[in-house]
């Protein structure tokens, strides 16, 4: 700022002074030890005696004179005194953005009147500290990753949610150090979406197994058991989602062996068209995701993020594969069985299947069976396939082999599972069971399904065959993460071994050693998506039967208030 060359303000004095710091300030610097201000803006007499010295060199050299004072100080009031306090403001520099964002940042003073900052190691939950009365935002060494006030707000629903979920005696402060953790930790680009998906994955904790207890004894095992055939499927309702409602008949087998003399297949990752069992296959290129598509833009593959069309694939096997599922011809390789009747079985079970790729298309190579609705497990047993091995489809089978000596072969698991575990009256609780009993050659009506159980929101969609995934289902409803990338660890615990178990066990006896189990780190694990399946049907019989004890209770509170009104 420079001074103006017809000095319009020289003769008026500085308002802001002593606080001027203005090397080429527009106004006077010299007069204020005569003018006398307003109180608004006169400092202390003291301040203007070392003022007038400090600033002597300002002035433009002339002597004080008392009848130009005289003069001027009639023109100065405390109107022009504010006046000119707005100009110097407009004048005056503001500070930045990074200056504000830097001050912002600055930790609270050590004095004994400001309050103690909380730090991490005294955030932990449930370390008997008291918490801080309010939530405070840590300072991030070399800069943080969002504004002060963003960060704050962020912690703010962190805390929210750890006081909501009782997951910490003291949510400021765990609050606090959880937000400068992963404010460290991420940039200006992550950092928001960091903070919503811990605070979402809060919201998802799994209630304590004592509460689940508790649950569980509110309503019987019998009377779950009893009301669980109100959920059995009908037959149309099987047939619309592709269930076998009937046994092909010997014509339909006839006819089916001979549409497949041919020996050609479609390929079930790449759909090309080859010959089964030929010399010199060549290798199947294909993407193992699923397409997916989000809003305003084209379908991409859930596997590596390519556009529909775009490439042939992003993964190569060794060998095509195939899938039937047409019923005759099923039946025409393997024939299907049906359950017995009577004996001692189990009201209901839960199941699940692994399954892998050989000569005959699709076959069973993991069976898993659990008591419904206490979890127990029945039968965990890896399978031998009738036809030659392709693939096992480890990645989501979790089987590298089935070679290893003591695994039964098809016809001693399902004749094991039919005399002792699954009846006539057994009802069958799973997800997307048609794929099961077809690679068990199974035909049962019974069923209980949680695709179908559980459908869409959207009709259209549910029109078209698309129904919600078993994950989908366990995640939203059961607060559950399932079937992850590794499900299962490199050496089987004693609970998940593949074996025969005995009814009056819940731990499998194992049939191989548990290090040749021929499980992996990969693939779903058949005992947690059973467990998953049963766990949702046993929520919806005992969301219903709370209902019905509403209702019953609302009608006896009626009729008792009429019998007293009468």
């Amino acid at each position: 700022m420079f001074r103006s060359s017809s000095s319009l303000y020289a003769h008026i004095p500085c308002p802001v002074l002593p606080r001027c710091r203005l090397p080429h300030c527009l106004f006077s610097h010299g007069l204020q030890q005569q003018v006398q201000l307003p109180d608004e803006l006169s400092p202390s007499k003291q301040q203007m005696k070392h003022s007038t010295v400090a600033n002597g060199s300002v002035n433009s050299g002339k002597e004080s004179d008392p009848k130009r004072l005289s003069k001027i100080q009639p023109h100065i009031s405390k109107k022009s005194s504010v006046e000119f306090s707005e100009t110097v403001k407009r004048v005056l520099p503001q500070p930045t953005t990074a200056v504000k964002r830097a001050r912002q940042e600055v930790s609270p003073s050590k004095s004994s009147k400001s309050p103690t900052v909380v730090t991490p190691s005294s955030t932990a939950p449930g370390d008997g500290a008291k918490d801080a009365p309010v939530i405070y935002i840590l300072p991030v060494k070399p800069h943080p990753p969002a504004l002060h006030s963003q960060r704050l707000q962020l912690a703010i629903a962190l805390a929210k949610a750890l006081r909501d979920k009782g997951l910490s005696s003291t949510p400021n402060n765990a609050a606090s150090a959880k937000e400068h953790e992963i404010a460290s930790k991420t940039t200006s680009l992550t950092y928001v979406n960091t903070m919503k998906h811990h605070i979402i994955s809060l919201g998802k904790r799994v209630k304590s197994p004592e509460k689940k207890a508790n649950e569980a004894k509110d309503i019987p095992s019998e009377r779950i058991l009893e009301h669980l055939p109100r959920l059995v499927h009908t037959e149309q309702q099987l047939g619309e989602n592709k269930y076998m409602t009937a046994l092909p008949s010997e014509k339909d087998i006839d006819e089916a062996i001979a549409g497949a003399a041919s020996g050609y297949e479609t390929c079930d990752r790449c759909t090309r068209y080859f010959k089964v069992g030929a010399d010199g296959q060549s290798e199947c290129l294909h993407h193992w995701g699923k397409p997916y598509r989000v809003k305003g833009s084209e379908k991409k593959f859930s596997c590596c993020g390519e556009m529909e069309g775009m490439t042939a694939g992003c993964r190569t096997s060794p060998n095509h594969v195939f899938r039937i599922t047409h019923y005759p011809r099923l039946a025409a390789m393997i024939p299907f069985r049906v359950a017995i009747s009577g004996g001692k079985f189990p009201a209901a079970v839960a199941l699940d299947c692994e399954m892998g790729y050989t000569t005959l298309g699709t076959e069973m190579i993991r069976l898993t069976i659990l008591e419904f609705p206490s979890n127990n497990v029945l039968y965990d047993t890896l399978v031998k396939p009738i036809g030659d091995v392709i693939d096992l489809n480890t990645q989501y089978s979790g089987v590298t082999s089935v070679d290893e000596p003591g695994i039964p072969s098809f016809d001693a698991a399902m004749t094991k599972v039919l005399n002792d575990y699954i009846g006539a009256d057994t009802i069958l609780i799973g997800h997307g069971l048609e794929n099961d009993l077809a690679v068990m050659r199974l035909f049962h009506l019974k069923v209980i399904d949680t695709s179908i159980l559980f459908p869409l929101d959207n009709p259209e969609l549910v029109s078209r065959g698309y129904k919600r995934s078993l994950k989908s289902l366990a995640s939203s409803l059961l607060q559950r993460d399932i079937q992850g990338s590794s499900r299962l660890p490199a050496v089987v615990r004693s609970t998940e071994t593949v074996g025969v178990v005995s009814s009056d066990s819940t731990t499998p006896n194992s049939v191989v050693e548990p290090g040749a189990s021929g499980l992996k780190q990969e693939g779903h694990d058949s005992i947690e998506d059973a467990k998953a399946a049963a766990d949702l049907v046993a929520m919806r019989v005992r969301f219903m039967l709370t209902l019905e004890d509403q209702r019953q209770a609302q009608a006896t509170s009626v009729a008792s208030t009429g019998a007293n009104g009468k």
